[in-house]
């Protein structure tokens, strides 16, 4: 009777060849179990074994709590989180904790400027120079005669220099404006300055919208803050503010390892770029009210006109304080949000309604992040 032939099952053990094989068993068998693995679903606070995952997650990566949001029909249809503000007291995260907001903070500047040019009758592609008294953005020689506008500052295409800021730990001084545009201490980043044609340049400049702040407040005569609350955030009744006086205790951010950050966040006194502070459900109702005035509802930005500008493609991908997208299905607006201790994102479909705000308190919250969006347009039907 003729022998077999070697085969998966039948393997001489003692040849190279099968001992690599039976070396590969156990990592084969490991990515069959990770490729298992349970999904999220939209709803962990209503199911036990879908909250196990998340918190599973979360650990693994060193997040330790998760805020969510959801907008379906343009109505606030669900709340919930995951996880604590991990200090001291272990003190649970609520629909109510707020976050840093990152550069989600940046829709909010953006709906307070338009709504300046809408009151005062100003056109989108003023000037911002002509605006601006004892600080004005420098010439460069290069771009000379190539204005900065409005437009420009809140769509991105400024060409100022590209600027991520840091924040300050507890107990730095921080600067005041003339520090901070002019790049001298205690601030802690450059100058501002063209580093590009105005209008011809793309990238994420976070100082762009200090410069708008600096500028409405030359416009208003109001203190940025007071500005923004008065017109934005008290009309749409949301308690987000640039301190936390009058806030609840705040989600402490952690870095990459899941440490608490000293102090439990930076100080950021970019408060137009990087500084509000804010819950999900808050920035679900920025959402909502942008859907609301695109079908002239809505109750800060009324201008049709301005309205339509801020939520078309202006080029580099950007509308007006925002990501905007043109698809097939509609037009989707997103935007990220990263601080040292924290990440967050927030998605909406401007035709259909739907939308949501997902915040952590962690370095390494993307993942987390994706892993939501996802299981939310799964279980809508987005």
């Amino acid at each position: 009777m003729s022998s077999l032939p070697a085969g998966p099952c039948l393997m001489n053990p003692k040849s190279t060849a099968s001992r690599a094989l039976l070396w590969m068993v156990p990592i084969v068998l490991f990515l069959a179990a990770c490729s298992q693995q349970a999904e999220l679903c939209s709803r962990p606070d209503q199911h036990p074994d879908c909250a196990s995952e998340l918190q599973q997650r979360l650990a693994e990566a060193r997040v330790p709590g998760v805020s969510v949001a959801i907008i379906d029909n343009r109505r606030l249809v669900s709340q919930w989180t995951m996880g604590d503000h991990a200090d001291q007291n272990g003190r649970l995260l609520s629909s109510v904790t707020p976050f840093q907001a990152g550069d989600l903070t940046q829709v909010v500047t953006a709906m307070g400027v338009l709504a300046w040019l809408q009151q005062a009758d100003i056109p989108l592609d003023t000037a911002v120079n002509e605006g601006l008294d004892n600080w004005q953005i420098p010439d460069n020689s290069r771009w000379s005669g190539d204005d900065v506008t409005v437009r420009h500052l809140l769509s991105h295409r400024s060409g100022l220099t590209p600027t991520r800021f840091q924040g300050y730990r507890f107990g730095e001084r921080q600067p005041n404006w003339d520090a901070l545009l002019n790049g001298t201490e205690p601030a802690r980043s450059a100058p501002v300055q063209l580093a590009g044609q105005p209008g011809q340049t793309c990238h994420s400049s976070a100082a762009a919208y200090e410069v708008l702040a600096y500028w409405l407040e030359n416009q208003t005569g109001d203190n940025f803050s007071l500005w923004q609350s008065r017109t934005v955030l008290t009309p749409l009744n949301i308690p987000a503010r640039y301190r936390l006086i009058g806030l609840p205790s705040p989600a402490l951010g952690h870095d990459w390892r899941g440490e608490t950050l000293d102090g439990g966040f930076r100080r950021f006194v970019e408060r137009a770029s990087s500084g509000l502070w804010a819950s999900p459900s808050d920035l679900a109702r920025v959402l909502m009210e942008i859907m609301a005035a695109e079908q002239g509802v809505g109750r800060v930005l009324t201008d049709s006109n301005l309205i339509n500008e801020m939520l078309s493609p202006q080029g580099c991908g950007w509308g007006l304080g925002m990501r905007v997208e043109r698809m097939e299905s509609g037009t989707i607006l997103s935007a990220e949000g990263i601080t040292p201790g924290y990440r967050s994102r927030m998605i909406g479909h401007l035709q259909d309604g739907h939308g949501v705000v997902v915040m952590t308190n962690g370095d390494r919250g993307d993942r987390i992040i994706d892993d939501i969006v996802a299981a939310v347009r799964r279980d809508y039907n987005w």
